[in-house]
């Protein structure tokens, strides 16, 4: 029994295919953990990109061992997160703050589920997309509006930069509508520049990359629009 296959009937839910298929191509798989990580298996890993690798601060999980217990604590009444009964959230992946990033069940429609993001320091969970296609496609947008030396992606330089993105869009072109791909592969094509961008209390900051926030949210309403997008809500029993 595979991965995929041992939740659905533990917790009786499906995942939506594109899951399954990127699961049975070994799309999940980031290789080994440790602390040789960067030396030993991303080397190999960036020729041909598993699922997000390059993305925006996101780690997928392909060990089923660990979405269990993230399954079983949330739906612990102890739990710090006190989610209410009313949302069925499974996490696949978190971000570098712990925040988890999962489908979200409850708002599925006509087979789509959509993406939602569970901040582990914050009661208001916020919608990302409305299925895991639409929110690969937005990671792949947000990860480069911000570059810089730090960037797994970017190692020696632009040159670099670019290889690793077109061999991530390479393995991902498959998982992802034609339109999408054409909006990356268009992006792809532009030199680094320098922008200026405003966040919601006023101030302003400057930073380098190949899209600025504000196009990506154009692209976003644009592409994956949909009722639920960019909804925040209080996902605890308060």
């Amino acid at each position: 029994m595979n991965m995929t296959t041992e939740l659905e009937e533990t917790y009786d839910f499906q995942y939506p295919e594109i899951y399954k298929q990127l699961a049975e191509n070994k799309m999940l798989d980031w290789g080994e953990a440790g602390p040789d990580w960067h030396l030993t298996v991303f080397p190999q890993l960036k020729k041909n990109p598993p699922l997000l690798l390059f993305g925006y601060d996101i780690e997928i999980w392909d060990d089923p061992q660990l979405v269990r217990a993230f399954i079983e604590e949330m739906s612990d009444e102890e739990d710090y997160r006190n989610i209410h009964p009313d949302y069925q959230f499974v996490p696949f992946a978190k971000n570098g703050a712990g925040d988890l990033y999962a489908f979200q069940f409850d708002l599925q429609n006509n087979g789509e589920i959509p993406i939602t993001l569970i901040p582990h320091d914050d009661e208001e969970a916020e919608v990302l997309a409305g299925n895991l296609q639409d929110f690969i496609f937005r990671q792949l947008l947000e990860a480069v509006t911000e570059i810089d030396e730090d960037a797994m992606f970017y190692e020696d330089d632009e040159e670099d930069l670019k290889q690793n993105l077109y061999h991530q869009l390479k393995t991902h072109e498959p998982y992802l509508k034609p339109s999408q791909v054409a909006i990356l592969k268009n992006i792809y094509q532009r030199d680094i520049f320098e922008y200026t961008y405003k966040v919601p209390n006023g101030r302003t900051f400057e930073a380098e990359g190949l899209v600025t926030f504000d196009e990506v949210a154009e692209i976003i309403n644009k592409e994956i629009a949909f009722d639920q997008l960019n909804k925040k809500f209080n996902y605890t029993k308060c």
